[in-house]
């Protein structure tokens, strides 16, 4: 998308924030209804915004996961929404010397588990929760790559899990899958499946898996060679023993969002409960100082 010079001059592009809505029933969703109006927004300011919404359920509470980008590194924080007290103030839960970001929480057998994207450390860790939702450490490492938005879902007694490796010069990603057996701490393998065909720029994560009408469908990103969240693209997911394959539904763009008071241009990681759902939106920041900070920071150099 070509800018104007007003926009080069005083905008600041590329920020995320989280738009939430409430869901009147399992059908009035994203997927079905193809539309989103925003009720509740985490609020995103000038160099600490949000993304990579998680959301989960446990008891009679929803809690929201993302990652809190201050000043360009991240950490994951959580807020509890409810119907009364719209969303809490915000508790920093997994801070690292390294950027963290896309919290994936999952629970099993009654246990809370994370799985925080760190790749800036080639590292795909897992996590228990100690005190839910505030307290977690570290269980084990499952992998060592450089792997981007960990995904996975139960099947049966195991697990499904896809991760996303970033292709260098570009936003491309290579799609890995594996099946995950997490008997317990102690025990846990992870064997790779075969992946069919994909598309490198319509197959990065965007969200955890959604089950409808007893099919298994996959949020993923739509980027651009250089351009990164333009919109959602819904995967229809296949899977046996030795082979994972998908296909393309339908697509999300931002036109299909309605969220007042922002400026926004693409989409990111859509993500529901069956009490609510939440996706994060790619908007930019009006910065009338913009052009004195940039002659500024080169005057520094």
């Amino acid at each position: 998308m070509k800018r104007s010079i007003i926009e080069r001059l005083f905008w600041n592009p590329n920020y995320f924030t989280i738009a939430i809505r409430k869901k009147k029933d399992e059908k009035d969703s994203l997927f079905n209804n193809r539309y989103f109006y925003s009720e509740l927004e985490l609020k995103s300011i000038d160099n600490y915004w949000k993304a990579d919404p998680i959301l989960v359920q446990s008891d009679e509470k929803t809690y929201l996961f993302y990652e809190a980008c201050h000043n360009g590194k991240g950490t994951i924080e959580v807020v509890e929404i409810s119907d009364e007290k719209g969303v809490s103030s915000p508790t920093t839960v997994l801070e690292k010397k390294y950027h963290l970001s896309y919290p994936f929480v999952f629970s099993d057998n009654s246990k809370w588990y994370m799985i925080p994207e760190s790749s800036e450390v080639d590292r795909v860790d897992l996590y228990i929760a100690t005190e839910f939702p505030y307290k977690w450490e570290k269980v084990c490492t499952l992998l060592d790559e450089h792997a981007v938005d960990t995904t996975i879902k139960k099947v049966k007694d195991r697990y499904l899990m896809v991760t996303f490796i970033p292709i260098a010069g570009s936003e491309e990603v290579m799609l890995k899958a594996y099946w995950l057996k997490l008997i317990d701490t102690n025990n846990i393998s992870l064997d790779e499946i075969k992946v069919d065909d994909f598309e490198p720029l319509k197959v990065r994560g965007a969200g955890g898996f959604l089950e409808k009408n007893g099919k298994l469908f996959r949020p993923a990103q739509i980027n651009g060679i250089n351009s990164y969240g333009e919109g959602i693209a819904i995967k229809e997911i296949e899977v046996n023993e030795k082979e994972y394959k998908e296909k393309n539904i339908f697509d999300i763009y931002p036109e299909n969002i309605k969220v007042n008071n922002y400026r926004y241009d693409g989409l990111h990681t859509y993500t529901e409960t069956e009490r609510y759902e939440a996706i994060d939106i790619r908007c930019s920041f009006f910065d009338l100082l913009k052009p004195i900070k940039k002659i500024i920071a080169i005057l520094k150099r």
